[in-house]
């Protein structure tokens, strides 16, 4: 967390959880308590390219992508990093 923006991340490893909604939810909740409890305003999220799911997430949420700025390894194999970034008067609607 830096003045009113921050970086969410969320991971996990056991794959039975994917897929059902648990980061979606768990992602709102916690940027909603951000936003009223921290003044958070501006997030930001980084994912790999290849990690189509958690792109798809972070799109679905709202989130916009702003750059795609490195490199990294997925799942064993070279993937570009692709940062996004969200106002939460957009999401929210400044609650």
């Amino acid at each position: 967390m830096k003045n009113n923006s921050a970086e969410i991340g969320i991971a996990f490893g056991e794959s039975n959880l994917w897929g059902k909604g648990i980061g979606f939810y768990s992602t709102l909740c916690i940027m909603e308590y951000a936003l009223n409890g921290k003044g958070i305003t501006i997030f930001r999220a980084e994912t790999h390219a290849a990690n189509i799911r958690s792109r798809r997430m972070l799109e679905k949420i709202g989130y916009k992508e702003v750059s795609r700025i490195g490199v990294d390894c997925y799942l064993g194999v070279e993937s570009q990093l692709v940062q996004y970034r969200l106002c939460a008067v957009d999401l929210f609607g400044g609650i």
